[in-house]
C-alpha cells in the first residue's frame, strides 16, 4: 500500500511538469504561426519537435480553435480565443494579396445587388480597387456578380475581362454561409494579367473561400459584414432619392 500511495504521490507530482511541457510547446507553435502560416511538417522543422508531439499538438490545438487549415493543409491562426473574427478574415484577404499581388474584395449579394464589405488593395502603384460599401448591380457584370448569380460553390471558377472598367480584369469564387451568398474576387489591371489566369487564381480563391466560409459560420463577423451591406445600400438609396 505504502509502495502504490508513493507511485501515485510521484505521478501527481510530475503531472504540473508535463502539463507545463504541452503548454510550452502549444505556446511555441502559436508564436510560430503568427510570425507565418505555415505546414504541419514546416512546423515540426522550425521548432525541432517529433511528428508525433506536432501531430497531436496540432490536432488538439485545431479542436479548440486555435489554429485553422486550410485545403492545401496550411495552418493559420484560429479566431479563438480572443482573436476577433474580422481580424482573421482580413488575414484570409491579406494571405490571397501577398499570394497574387493584386488587391482583393469580399463581394457579398444582397437582391439584385452586390455589396463590397471587404477590400485589401495591392500594394502597387496601379491596382485595381473598390471600397467597401461599393454597391454595384449584379447585371453590370463583372466575374464577382457572375459568381454571386451561381450555385455559390467555392469549386466553380468564374474571371472576365474588361466587363465594366476598360483594362482591368477580375477572377471570382463563389461561397455560402446559411443563406448569405459571399464572393471572393482579385482584381488586377489587364496590364498583369497571368497566361493562364484559372491555373494561377482557381485554387488560391477556393482555398480561400473554404476558409472564410469555416471562419464565418456561426461567427458575429457575419452579421457585421450583413450590417455593411445593408447600410450601404441604404446610403445609396438615400442618395438616389
Amino acid at each position: 500500500m505504502k509502495s502504490s500511495t508513493q507511485s501515485s504521490a510521484g505521478r501527481a507530482a510530475q503531472s504540473p511538469t508535463a502539463e507545463v511541457g504541452v503548454l510550452d510547446r502549444s505556446a511555441a507553435i502559436l508564436t510560430a504561426l503568427q510570425d507565418e502560416p505555415m505546414t504541419a511538417a514546416e512546423v515540426c522543422r522550425r521548432l525541432g519537435y517529433s511528428k508525433s508531439t506536432t501531430y497531436r499538438l496540432l490536432a488538439d490545438l485545431r479542436t479548440h480553435r486555435f489554429i485553422v487549415r486550410d485545403t492545401s493543409g496550411t495552418l493559420r491562426l484560429g479566431p479563438f480565443p480572443g482573436r476577433r473574427s474580422i481580424a482573421t478574415t482580413n488575414s484570409v484577404l491579406e494571405h490571397l494579396r501577398s499570394m497574387t499581388g493584386e488587391s482583393v474584395q469580399l463581394w457579398i449579394r444582397v437582391g439584385e445587388d452586390r455589396v463590397c464589405v471587404r477590400n485589401v488593395e495591392a500594394d502597387q502603384e496601379l491596382r485595381v480597387s473598390r471600397g467597401v460599401g461599393t454597391v454595384l448591380s449584379l447585371v453590370d457584370g463583372g466575374s464577382a456578380a457572375l459568381a454571386l448569380c451561381g450555385p455559390g460553390n467555392p469549386a466553380e471558377f468564374y474571371a472576365t475581362k474588361q466587363a465594366r472598367v476598360a483594362g482591368t480584369a477580375s477572377a471570382s469564387v463563389a461561397f455560402t454561409v446559411g443563406a448569405v451568398v459571399l464572393a471572393i474576387c482579385v482584381s488586377y489591371p489587364l496590364t498583369r494579367e497571368p497566361e493562364n489566369v484559372a491555373g494561377t487564381y482557381r485554387t488560391l480563391l477556393s482555398q480561400a473561400a473554404v476558409e472564410l466560409r469555416a471562419l464565418l459560420d456561426g461567427s458575429e463577423e457575419l452579421g457585421v459584414l450583413r450590417d455593411i451591406a445593408r447600410l450601404a445600400l441604404g446610403a445609396k438609396k438615400q442618395a438616389g432619392e
